[in-house]
C-alpha cells in the first residue's frame, strides 16, 4: 500500500508540472498573439477610425483590391473593393477606399486622384492630392483623373521612332532638302569652292590690298575714330560744365518743372473739353437737342423740301422770264416797251421839272 501511494505520488507531480508548462506556452503564446495583433492594427489602422468614399475612373490600370491610399505622400487608408459603377450605361469603374476620418476632412472636390506605380514595375496606389479647403462634410464620391500608361508611352515612343526612321531612309535616299544635302555633290563643291575663296579674301586682307586690307593694316581709319570719340567727349565734358543750353536742358529741374504742369493743364484741358463735349451733346443742351432731336430732323429735313420746291418755283420763274413770257418777261426782254417806259419817265420829269417853275400854270384859285 504504502510503495503505491508513493508511485502514485510521483505520477502525480510530473503530471502537474507537465501542465504548468502547457499553460506558460499557451500564455506566451497568446502574448506574441497579442503583440502581433496589435502591431498589424497598427501598420494596417486597425483600430483608426475611419470612413468610406468613392472614386470613379475610366481606367484603374492593375489596381488591386487592399493597396493603399495615400494624402499627401503619407498612407491614410486602403482600397475595400472595386466594380463597375453603372456597366449597363457606361465603362467606369469605381473604387470603394476606406480613408482615416481626419484625412477625410482635406479630400475635396479639387483634390486630383490619380493611380500611381511606386517606382516602374512595383505596386499600384491611390494618390490623392489635398484640398485646398477642410471641410467636415467631405463628398461621398469623387472622380478621379487618368493617367498615361506605359503602354500607351511606349506605342507613341514606337510611333516616334518609326517617324524618325522614314526621314532617316527619305534622307539617305535623296529625298527632300536634307536628303540632298546629304546626296548632292553639289553642295559640298560649292562649300570647299567657297572656303577657297575665303581663304584668298583673308590673304588679300592680311597683305593690305582692297577697302578691308587697308582698314586692317592702314592706322588711319583707326586714329580718325579715336579723334572722333574723343571729340565727343570733349564735347560731353563741355555740355556738363558750362551753363548752356543743353546745360539746362540736363541738369535744371525747372523744364521737366514746367513740362510736367504743362501736361497736368494738358490733362485738365482734356477733361474740360470731354466735359465740355459732354454737355453739347447733352439732350438738356440747344446742341443736343439739334443733334439728337428726331422732330427737329424732320422739320429741318421739310423745311429743305420747301426751300428745294420754292428754289424750283424761282427757276421756272427766272427761265420764263428770259424767255419773254408774261408780263415781267415783257419788261425785261420786250425793247420796245422799255423805250415807252424811258420816255414816259423823260416826260413826266420834264412835268414836274415845268410844275415846280411855273406852278401857277397847273394851280389856279378862285374865291368866287
Amino acid at each position: 500500500m504504502t510503495g503505491t501511494g508513493g508511485i502514485d505520488m510521483k505520477r502525480s507531480n510530473e503530471i502537474g508540472w507537465a501542465q504548468v508548462r502547457g499553460g506558460i506556452f499557451i500564455f506566451l503564446a497568446l502574448i506574441f498573439f497579442a503583440g502581433g495583433v496589435l502591431l498589424m492594427g497598427q501598420k494596417t489602422k486597425m483600430f483608426v477610425t475611419k470612413g468610406t468614399m468613392r472614386i470613379v475612373m475610366s481606367d484603374v490600370v492593375g489596381l488591386k483590391v487592399g493597396a493603399p491610399v495615400w494624402l499627401a505622400g503619407v498612407d491614410v487608408g486602403l482600397v475595400t473593393d472595386i466594380l463597375f459603377a453603372d456597366p449597363k450605361n457606361s465603362n467606369e469603374v469605381s473604387i470603394d477606399i476606406e480613408v482615416d476620418t481626419g484625412a477625410m476632412k482635406k479630400i475635396g472636390g479639387d483634390s486630383k486622384i490619380t493611380i500611381k506605380t511606386r517606382g516602374l514595375m512595383g505596386e499600384k496606389y491611390v494618390d490623392i492630392l489635398p484640398s485646398k479647403q477642410y471641410s467636415d462634410n467631405p463628398p461621398a464620391v469623387l472622380q478621379g483623373t487618368s493617367v498615361a500608361k506605359l503602354d500607351d508611352a511606349i506605342q507613341k515612343a514606337s510611333d516616334t521612332f518609326d517617324k524618325v526612321n522614314g526621314i532617316i531612309d527619305n534622307i539617305n535616299q535623296g529625298k527632300g532638302t536634307l536628303g540632298k544635302l546629304n546626296k548632292d555633290e553639289t553642295l559640298y563643291n560649292n562649300i570647299a569652292r567657297l572656303a577657297v575663296e575665303m581663304k584668298s579674301l583673308v590673304i588679300t586682307i592680311n597683305h593690305g590690298d582692297g577697302t578691308l586690307g587697308k582698314l586692317n593694316r592702314d592706322p588711319e581709319p583707326y586714329n580718325k575714330l579715336i579723334s572722333i570719340l574723343n571729340r565727343a567727349d570733349r564735347t560731353l565734358q563741355d555740355i556738363q560744365a558750362s551753363d548752356g543750353t543743353l546745360n539746362k536742358l540736363i541738369y535744371d529741374k525747372t523744364l521737366y518743372t514746367k513740362l510736367s504742369a504743362l501736361a497736368d493743364k494738358s490733362i485738365q484741358a482734356a477733361d474740360d473739353v470731354h466735359e465740355l463735349n459732354k454737355r453739347l451733346v447733352s439732350k438738356d443742351s440747344t446742341v443736343g437737342l439739334l443733334l439728337n432731336d428726331r422732330e427737329f430732323y424732320d422739320k429741318g429735313m421739310s423745311l429743305l423740301t420747301r426751300a428745294e420746291s420754292s428754289v424750283k418755283v424761282i427757276e421756272e420763274v427766272t427761265a420764263k422770264v428770259k424767255a419773254g413770257d408774261g408780263t415781267a418777261g415783257k419788261l425785261v426782254n420786250d425793247r420796245e416797251l422799255y423805250n415807252k417806259m424811258n420816255k414816259m419817265v423823260d416826260d413826266l420829269d420834264v412835268l414836274v421839272n415845268d410844275f415846280k417853275e411855273n406852278p401857277r400854270k397847273y394851280i389856279r384859285f378862285s374865291v368866287f
